[in-house]
């Protein structure tokens, strides 16, 4: 949605790019890699590696929330039918209508929490690290880190409920910039992918580099 630091490299970084005000929208295919997968942001050489969202325990509260809420109200409701103190028929429209209101609020709230759930999306493909983040009215923004500028990757993982269930925070350091992703499920895998592609680019950029310099040398 815990401690282990990279390898530190003297590579000189530029800042990540921001993108704001444009639809989060994804073409969400899980669990197969598919170097046609498109969303927002990505470039034509791009090569889409993997996705995620925050791990499931981000909801686990608001979801129990709910639960209570719909006790409550039901067992008002059963309560109001069932006992003699509430006969005449405004009174019991009127609490009808307040549980109602309170019913719709409740789910209303649910469904706004998992809305902003699901379009939270770490995209990682070859080259860069996008982080989508959209609410329903207010927040609409793309970040992009090169993989290569990555002076560091932080995993960390604090106390023992992060640890039995295998989320944390990762922590993308480039050069004066610094990228907090909590809540990151299967952590250990993912902090290891990022390792590996970060290296994997770095070596694809001084490939190139190389071949820039051959090119311009008569």
């Amino acid at each position: 949605m815990e401690i282990a630091p990279a390898h530190h490299d003297s590579y000189h970084s530029a800042p990540p790019q921001r993108e704001s005000g444009h639809s989060a929208s994804l073409v969400i295919n899980n669990l197969l890699p598919s170097s046609g997968m498109t969303f927002q942001g990505k470039d034509r050489d791009e090569e889409y590696q993997f996705y995620f969202h925050q791990h499931w325990i981000r909801l686990l509260w608001p979801f129990t929330r709910l639960i209570l809420w719909n006790i409550l109200i039901v067992g008002s409701g059963i309560l109001m039918l069932t006992t003699t103190n509430f006969t005449e028929p405004l009174t019991r429209h009127t609490v009808l209508t307040l549980l109602t209101t309170f019913f719709l609020l409740a789910h209303f709230e649910f469904l706004m929490r998992l809305y902003r759930y699901l379009l939270y999306v770490i995209v990682v493909t070859d080259k860069r690290v996008h982080r989508i983040k959209k609410t329903l009215l207010t927040l609409d923004d793309h970040e992009s880190t090169d993989l290569w500028v990555l002076q560091d990757i932080d995993k960390r993982q604090h106390g023992l409920v992060q640890n039995l269930m295998g989320y944390g925070s990762l922590i993308l350091q480039a050069q004066d910039t610094e990228i907090r992703i909590h809540f990151t499920p299967k952590i250990a895998a993912r902090y290891e992918a990022l390792t590996r592609l970060r290296e994997q680019a770095r070596v694809n950029v001084a490939r190139l580099e190389e071949s820039f310099r051959k090119s311009k040398t008569p």
